[in-house]
């Protein structure tokens, strides 16, 4: 009865709800794609100096809210990269972003939400970690230690000068005079802007195991500087003198962001236990602790005196998706202010229907999207957790199952990439999205290294050292088990009529099984593979490894060579998927520190070029039930959403 419940409530929805004020989903979107799921997981926050508006930096572009009614008034990309870096005009008129991959610097005018200037960067790879205004001057920090002065309205460069320290996370004062960096032994360094000179240095967080510094703060004056670092703690330093103030302690977790309130008497600090603490600047005394994200704070921002309903107020932005706002004296939540900034995508689905997609996040929670609205529908939430390594959705999106851990999670807030510190397993769990109960089996005693769900018999699979175990899911009887011969080197595949069982051996060897015949053994290749997939025909494997793709008809000889596509596959993930009718190879890579899709002709072996568009690594490739659309989730959290035969269209010669 609840699945019955959960049908007709999706059906309700889809149909009525067609239009919005401003369609965000189709903003900045690259060639071919037709939509993009997710705002991007979040880098920073800036409230605009009247307090009427916070603009939120992420993964794909810059957000812009309006303070207090919470609506989103605008995404600006016009970047090819993240956003990683923020700053407002002193009258607050405009705002200049850049970051990560990143070769502008775009100005924009908030009021008529358009672009003002570009300032065109030179130096690769584009990478800015700080940015501020310095009255008509545009002040930059890239990776290459590098301080850039650039003019605001021409975008011409002023002046050139070098950092000396190595660094990992950078900070101006409020004023752009003074800029503040933290590096990885616990030391910090003052620069002064206007003399590109070093003013002095600290001790910092004492150097050696967790001593690196993930955040920076100046008070709004410039005279205290505030940083959070991986030993827990939060440090205060007189800009002026040049001594350290004070420490405050209470965090379990690396701080990974500070702020001060905009009349300078509070600190607010975030860390990877999901916790805020708010701390009165002359006392040194913890005020209160702030409870409620269910995942690390990536980013903290105080709102202005004044603004409307919520002057003073704090905001924190956090890897759940989720940007809240506090009343910073009793601590108390005030309001969830907007949500879908999650981190990281890792599986999706499409559901047989066809009018909705569903997503899972590297946090076990499930989203399901309309897909004529590019709206929310519902989300899943049982399957929550600080991270997860087996994630997967049924190629129907009927089941969700993950393999969570939880403790300390740090997202690099200047690129892409996390590191964490875990406690241990929660366990193997699989769940029925519709009726949003957990499936208990067997599986749960299982330790996990890989598994898969059939597409078509209900089955799902789970490896681990030296074999490979098949149940049917929902009455937990145990279909087949297989000896791998050691842990096996990649994800296993299942063919798309779900007879054939693709895993590798200890060696790297690809071998098959046939699940309907369990007494058959194995069919071993010549080729290791580093990924496989099947094509459609659930009758060839392609087993991809560093001298191309190997295209091996298992079920007609076994003991002949694979037939050889000789491609180039640098920087090459585990992420394969097919063309509906077999044509065409599409899979994900890196190619310096660009992310993106790479095509190939299957029976020629010509490239058919990339599709472009996420900021970080893609995580899963899945196509919609009739083949029109191709659906890309990525490390950024977004999912793009590509018309297939638009694609098509475009790259072969008449269609082939």
């Amino acid at each position: 009865m609840k699945r019955l419940l959960l049908t007709a409530f999706l059906v309700n929805v889809i149909l009525p709800l067609t239009s919005f004020a401003q369609d965000n989903t189709k903003v900045g979107l690259p060639e071919g794609a037709i939509a993009r799921l997710g705002k991007g997981g979040i880098n920073l926050m800036r409230f605009s100096p009247d307090g009427t508006r916070l603009v939120v930096g992420t993964d794909v572009g810059a957000w812009v809210y309006d303070v207090p009614d919470g609506n989103e008034t605008a995404l600006f990309t016009g970047h090819n990269g993240q956003v990683n870096v923020l700053a407002f005009s002193q009258d607050g008129k405009t705002f200049a972003s850049g970051g990560f991959v990143n070769p502008v610097i775009q100005v924009w005018d908030l009021e008529t939400k358009s672009k003002r200037s570009t300032v065109m960067l030179t130096r690769e790879p584009y990478s800015l970690t700080a940015l501020t205004f310095y009255g008509k001057t545009l002040i930059s920090v890239n990776a290459h230690r590098e301080i850039n002065y650039w003019h605001v309205d021409t975008g011409r460069k002023l002046l050139e000068s070098n950092i000396n320290n190595q660094y990992d996370t950078v900070a101006f004062s409020q004023d752009g005079s003074v800029l503040a960096i933290g590096d990885r032994n616990g030391k910090i360094y003052l620069w002064d802007t206007t003399t590109s000179s070093q003013q002095a240095v600290f001790k910092g967080h004492g150097g050696g195991k967790d001593s690196e510094i993930l955040a920076l703060a100046f008070s709004p004056d410039g005279k205290i500087l505030a940083s959070g670092s991986e030993d827990k703690t939060v440090r205060l330093w007189d800009t002026q003198n040049h001594t350290k103030l004070g420490t405050l302690r209470g965090h379990t977790g690396w701080v990974t962001a500070v702020a001060f309130s905009d009349d300078g008497n509070t600190v607010a600090s975030g860390d990877a236990s999901k916790t805020i603490k708010l701390w009165d600047l002359d006392t040194q005394q913890e005020r209160a602790t702030l409870i409620g994200h269910k995942n690390t704070i990536n980013a903290l921002a105080f709102a202005p005196a004044g603004t409307p309903l919520y002057g003073m107020c704090l905001a924190s932005g956090s890897a759940d998706g989720t940007i809240r706002f506090w009343n910073p004296v009793s601590g108390e939540e005030r309001i969830t202010f907007t949500s879908g900034h999650i981190e990281s995508v890792k599986a999706v689905a499409f559901a047989e229907h066809g009018t909705t997609l569903t997503t899972a996040a590297f946090n076990g929670i499930v989203d399901v999207w309309s897909l004529q609205t590019r709206r929310e529908l519902l989300t899943f939430t049982d399957g929550q957790c600080d991270a997860a390594d087996v994630i997967a959705l049924s190629s129907d999106a009927t089941y969700f199952m993950r393999e969570g851990y939880n403790g300390l999670l740090a997202f690099n807030p200047d690129g892409f990439g996390h590191h964490g510190n875990f406690s241990g397993s929660i366990g193997f769990q699989v769940w029925e999205i519709a009726t949003e109960d957990e499936i208990p089996g067997p599986w749960q005693d299982v330790g996990t290294s890989k598994a898969i769900f059939s597409p078509v018999y209900g089955i799902l699979a789970v490896s681990n050292p030296n074999e490979i175990q098949g149940w049917h899911i929902n009455r937990g009887i145990e279909l087949f088990r297989f000896n791998t011969r050691g842990v096996p080197r990649t994800d296993p595949a299942f063919s798309r009529d779900g007879k054939w069982l693709a895993t590798t051996d200890r060696s790297g060897k690809a071998q098959v099984w046939n699940v309907e015949a369990l007494n058959e053994p194995a069919i071993i290749s010549t080729q290791n593979a580093e990924a496989m997939v099947f094509l459609p025909d659930s009758a060839t494997l392609a087993i991809v490894n560093r001298t191309g793709i190997h295209l091996w008809r298992f079920r007609i000889e076994a003991a002949d060579e694979p037939t050889l596509i000789p491609i180039s596959l640098p920087g090459f993930k585990n992420v394969l998927t097919f063309s509906p009718d077999g044509t065409i190879l599409i899979g994900a890579g890196t190619q310096g520190w660009s992310s993106l899709i790479k095509l190939w002709d299957v029976e020629t072996g010509r490239y058919l070029g990339t599709l472009s568009g996420h900021t970080e690594p893609v995580e899963t490739l899945v196509f919609s039930h009739d083949g029109k659309t191709l659906a890309s989730g990525s490390g950024d959290g977004t999912v793009l959403l590509w018309d297939w035969d638009k694609i098509i269209a475009e790259r072969v010669p008449d269609n082939k």
